[in-house]
């Protein structure tokens, strides 16, 4: 049973809009390389997984698409089967996807399939500065799902859906450009169908990162509140993870285009006094914290959805979603207290009490979510949203694993 809140009531909605042909020259080439990469989860009942992936190399036989190694992946690890991507052109036909690379850590995945995309984007080795404008395009999840109404069993139909997908741009800043694999945090509002999408330069639209989750300690939850805080992995990692595809790409070679200094560095393998076990470990953590902040703000998102009395009666056809959420929650949640227990067995000392807070106000927020919503579960969300908040701001503020 879903917690019924107001907290999220617009959480992870991009607030953008749809990239139409009005739109400038750099916004229709971004559009044009965008892609819906997905896999059923019940071919009977529901849907689909989804993320967004953009196009990076085209011939008239093959197109080459960037994504998230989570977008590919199912909430086991393994390869998604049956993978198929849906290019943002009339018509939208499915076509069958094939990851030809996929990591853990950086999380990423080249998928190829077997058509031309209508175009590619340039991509940038340079970090964006604070302050500068970026924009997010891709296929949010609550928007494409439910405002589209593209989350049912037909989209498993090959040539359901010609002329209905349509990507959205969510325009933002950069807040920083942190040191680290997840390198850009910026504040356009992102949804889990985002991941995977182009992070682009707002002026020339040249491609600066991968939306990848939310950053851990910004936001309200894990989630966006007014004012969000997602991450990007900048291309000084995904460019050599893209090389050793091998995929040729196109790169900007524009003058000013070493803003930011042209690379990041790993802020875990950086740690004072970090034993290599800690480190990885830490990283482990980071990412699946990050992961799981994703699947709660999901999980509000759409009890807030049902709360609302125009939507009462899809309680029924959407319990099978409500019910993969909440499985794919506790997973996370499991791989989290595995890492945690990595950084204990390893010797850190400084990092593991704000560890152990963070990982028990997760528990607590993962077994809210599966209970029923009550009067007074709703002073009991509010004692766990600053609890979660406050021990995710703590396990961001440590700098070291020892």
């Amino acid at each position: 049973m879903l917690r019924k809140t107001a907290l999220f009531s617009a959480l992870l909605l991009a607030a953008g809009s749809p990239l139409v042909a009005g739109a400038s020259a750099y916004e229709q080439k971004v559009k044009a390389s965008l892609a819906l990469i997905g896999y059923p989860v019940d071919d009977k009942r529901l849907t689909i997984a989804f993320g967004t992936g953009f196009c990076v190399n085209s011939s008239a036989a093959k197109s080459y698409y960037v994504t998230n190694n989570h977008v590919v992946t199912d909430r086991t690890g393994n390869l998604a089967p049956n993978l198929f991507l849906i290019q943002a052109k009339a018509p939208a036909t499915r076509l069958k996807a094939t990851v030809l690379r996929h990591s853990v850590d950086p999380d990423l995945a080249i998928v190829a399939v077997d058509a031309p995309c209508d175009g590619t984007v340039k991509l940038s080795r340079s970090v964006p500065e604070e302050g500068d404008e970026i924009a997010i395009a891709g296929f949010p999840y609550v928007e494409v799902c439910e405002e589209a109404g593209l989350c049912s069993p037909s989209l498993l139909a090959p040539d359901a859906h010609k002329g209905k997908l349509g990507p959205i741009l969510s325009p933002g800043h950069v807040n920083e450009a942190q040191e680290g694999t997840y390198s850009i945090i910026y504040d356009a509002k992102a949804d889990h169908g985002n991941s995977g999408g182009p992070l682009f330069d707002a002026q020339s639209g040249v491609v600066y990162g991968i939306v990848v989750d939310v950053l851990p300690g910004y936001a309200d939850e894990g989630a966006p509140p007014s004012t969000t805080y997602n991450r990007a992995i900048a291309m000084g990692v995904g460019l050599p993870f893209i090389n050793g595809a091998p995929v040729t790409v196109a790169l900007d070679v524009a003058p000013g285009g070493q803003r930011g200094g042209g690379g990041v560095t790993d802020r875990y393998a950086s740690a004072a006094l970090g034993s290599p076990a800690c480190r990885t470990a830490w990283r482990s953590f980071d990412q699946a914290y990050g992961e799981w902040a994703q699947a709660h703000g999901r999980i509000v998102s759409l009890a807030d959805f049902l709360a609302q009395p125009a939507n009462a009666a899809r309680k029924d056809e959407l319990q099978p979603l409500e019910a993969t959420l909440a499985a794919h929650e506790s997973d996370v949640l499991g791989r989290l207290r595995t890492s945690f227990a990595a950084m204990q067995s390893s010797g850190a000392t400084s990092i593991v009490k704000p560890a152990g807070a963070l990982v028990d106000a997760v528990a607590a927020s993962t077994a809210e979510d599966a209970a029923p919503g009550s009067g007074s579960a709703a002073k009991a969300d509010a004692a766990a949203a600053t609890r979660l908040k406050a021990a995710a701001q703590a396990m961001d503020s440590v700098s070291a694993c020892l």
